[in-house]
């Protein structure tokens, strides 16, 4: 599904631990996206993210991605169209 509107509103990130040059967190997000097709879909996920320190400051050492919950049911109404002569 190519998107038309997508957003990814991050609610809360939360540090979960530091261990040295190694620290952890978690964000919490919410999205919501519908495609030029009228298909459309909201989730609830959750970022698991590792970060390890170096010279240049804090680096993603990885990010998993875990889906909480996904609804897949068509969203209200109908997607914007382009403006007339743009």
């Amino acid at each position: 599904m190519s998107e038309e509107l997508f957003a990814e509103p991050t609610t809360c990130w939360t540090p979960a631990s530091l261990d040295g040059d190694i620290a952890c967190g978690r964000a919490y997000v919410s999205e919501v996206g519908r495609g030029l097709d009228g298909r459309g879909g909201l989730n609830y996920a959750i970022y698991h993210d590792r970060y390890r320190r170096t010279g240049d400051g804090w680096k993603f050492a990885e990010r998993v991605y875990e889906v909480r919950y996904e609804d897949a049911s068509p969203l209200a109404d109908s997607p914007p169209r382009p403006a007339e002569g743009s």
